[in-house]
């Protein structure tokens, strides 16, 4: 471990044990501490971050929260594989220090195409026409050159969560929730940032879909939703790009 131990650094962040946990959660991430391996002692660890034991034990009840690490008295911390971990480490697994994970990015555009196609199916088969008004309103925001890019990408990504509304299934509102947290998350907001992308794409998309429901059109309003969702894929899958050119860049660059 005294190699590995080299990448840690004393915390910045106002609250430091929030600092020390996220570097401990990147050195696992990034396999630099592997799955089935323990942790040093809270006294090493305490010491390499030059922090007090109380802030480590903080970071360590962060990680087991997470589901990446398993405490037990006696015996130290122990590194759980990332499957078992929580949904909510998918932001930092796609995006970690300025760097996009490719592999990962791929697995959650999978689920997520699947997923919110079966969606879109069952919110056109059960909507209530309130609910188009609403999906009105939040197209309109995204329409409106006044707000900055990231108000109006959460307005598309509130159209996901409106959509799950549409079903009346509590899991699929509960599945759409988590996307949007996904999508909103901050390591996903840096790396959305990277890219000139205009939500004002979907307008036209979801124009077309909400006058098809009306319309009592319905497999033409699904071939609007895919192409919503298809969108949203296509603009995930331009990070990874941008992210694989710009590695090349730097290796020709040294």
């Amino acid at each position: 471990m005294a190699e590995r131990g080299d990448r840690f650094r004393p915390p910045v962040r106002r609250r430091v044990h929030e600092g020390v946990a996220e570097q401990l959660r990147d050195a696992i991430l990034d396999g630099a501490l592997p799955a089935g391996s323990k942790l040093p002692p809270e006294r090493v660890l305490a010491e390499r971050f030059q922090v007090n034991r109380t802030s480590l034990r903080e970071a360590l009840k962060v990680l087991e929260g997470l589901g990446l690490i398993a405490v037990r008295q006696g015996d130290g911390a122990t590194v759980l594989p990332a499957e078992e971990a929580s949904l909510d480490l998918l932001g930092p697994m796609i995006f970690r220090d300025g760097r996009i994970d490719s592999a990962v990015l791929v697995d959650v555009i999978e689920v997520i195409q699947s997923l919110l196609l079966e969606m879109s199916r069952l919110a056109i088969e059960r909507h209530r026409p309130e609910q188009l008004v609403e999906i009105r309103r939040l197209r309109d925001q995204i329409a409106d050159s006044s707000l900055d890019r990231e108000q109006r990408f959460a307005a598309g990504r509130d159209v996901i969560v409106e959509l799950s509304d549409m079903t009346r299934n509590r899991v699929w509102q509960m599945l759409a929730r988590k996307t949007r947290n996904l999508l909103a998350s901050p390591p996903l907001v840096a790396a959305r940032a990277q890219l000139d992308r205009d939500p004002c794409d979907v307008v036209p998309i979801i124009d077309r879909c909400t006058e098809s429901i009306e319309a009592c059109r319905p497999q033409a309003a699904l071939d609007s939703l895919r192409a919503y969702v298809e969108y949203l894929s296509e603009m995930a899958l331009s990070l990874r790009d941008h992210a694989d050119s710009e590695r090349v860049s730097k290796a020709v660059a040294s």
